[in-house]
């Protein structure tokens, strides 16, 4: 029979999930390497490298064990990866990079590609556009599925402090702008504007870690931070302070991160100004009080989403829609009706019906 045991509720070396995404020259592998130093304190320091050796660049300048993986990178590989570091003694984990478990050889996409020939019952580079847009959607279920139950399930296990390193990519968008000709009449034409960076990973994975930022390469090793919120990312309340803002990632954010892990005392823990102001065009920082305001519309329905989540019956769930329904006070009509379908898709849950993709309706709505 199973032992259930309660003790009072202390934090003691609580395990930590990291996620650091940024395109090529924006620092991560470097930043990860300063973090883990940080937060291993002289203890091993094992880095699982995806892209061959890359990041024995850093060997002369950090100690740490190194893996050489190769594919294919599956989600059960990169388990296997990761346990074998933790058997093997490991503090702290670096895995560089996770992107190849969503766009790698043997990854998420790949499978979803052979998924979409089984259900279609013919090779995948034969289909035509309409077959592929046919089964795109169902043949996530089982990529999802093994992403899901055999990666981020027994992850949530592991007791070392584990650092994901991801690929970011930029995104684009289309833009109307206005401009006068040789004759100085006004006219329009179509111009091409940056959209952000974006993590290459499975939608819910920053989401799914303690903490998780990007950095870009026009400012090389600083967290990308606006209004207080982790771009693409999340750093709570308690974290925030470990990060200065404008400043880059050094191992004393890993030393504080690893005190608060621990329980201590977190001293020295650099404070961030208390009115908005740009730092090095790296990201904001969080007005001084915390009113709704300062959390952006995305991030206030995740947090209203994992709140519900906890509820196993309705009258559970009606107390946290009621506890945390102040929150949406003052936001749009968008943040409401997500809010409203997060509600029934938990109604749904509870019942043990299926219910919509929650993350894709927060997705939409406008930060």
């Amino acid at each position: 029979m199973t032992n259930f045991e309660f003790t009072d509720a202390v934090r003691d070396d609580t395990s930590l999930l990291i996620a650091i995404a940024g395109a090529s020259g924006s620092g991560k592998t470097y930043s990860a390497l300063k973090l883990a130093t940080g937060l291993a304190q002289g203890e091993p320091i094992y880095a699982i490298d995806t892209e061959a050796k890359r990041m024995l660049h850093y060997a002369d300048q950090f100690k740490f064990k190194h893996m050489d993986m190769k594919p294919p990178f599956t989600p059960e590989a990169y388990m296997g990866a990761i346990q074998k570091a933790e058997r093997a003694g490991a503090k702290v984990i670096i895995i560089d990079s996770t992107s190849d478990e969503y766009e790698g050889v043997g990854g998420l996409q790949e499978m979803h590609d052979e998924e979409v020939a089984r259900l279609a019952k013919k090779p995948y580079d034969r289909l035509e556009g309409w077959e592929i847009d046919k089964f795109n959607a169902p043949a996530w279920k089982v990529p999802k599925t093994r992403h899901k139950t055999r990666f981020m399930s027994p992850l949530r296990q592991v007791r070392a402090y584990i650092i994901f390193c991801l690929r970011a990519e930029e995104k684009i968008r289309f833009v109307k702008v206005k401009y006068e000709d040789q004759r100085g009449q006004e006219r329009e034409k179509t111009a091409i504007e940056s959209a952000g960076w974006v993590p290459i990973c499975e939608k819910r994975f920053m989401f799914e870690m303690t903490l998780s930022f990007t950095v870009t390469p026009d400012n090389p090793g600083v967290p990308l931070i606006e209004d207080g919120q982790a771009v693409h990312g999340k750093i709570q309340s308690q974290h925030l302070p470990f990060f200065p803002a404008g400043q880059r990632v050094t191992e004393q954010c890993g030393a504080h991160l690893r005190a608060w892990a621990r329980g201590e005392t977190v001293s020295n823990a650099p404070s961030r100004p208390s009115s908005p102001a740009r730092a090095s065009g790296a990201g904001e920082s969080p007005p001084s009080d915390s009113s709704p305001a300062s959390v952006n519309n995305q991030m206030v329905l995740l947090n209203y989403h994992n709140a519900l989540d906890q509820a196993a019956d309705r009258a559970a769930l009606v107390d946290a829609h009621t506890t945390y329904k102040p929150n949406f006070e003052g936001r749009s009509d968008d943040v409401q009706k997500t809010a409203q379908f997060i509600f029934g898709a938990h109604q749904d849950r509870l019942k043990g019906l299926s219910h919509p993709d929650i993350y894709e309706a927060i997705e939409k709505v406008p930060l």
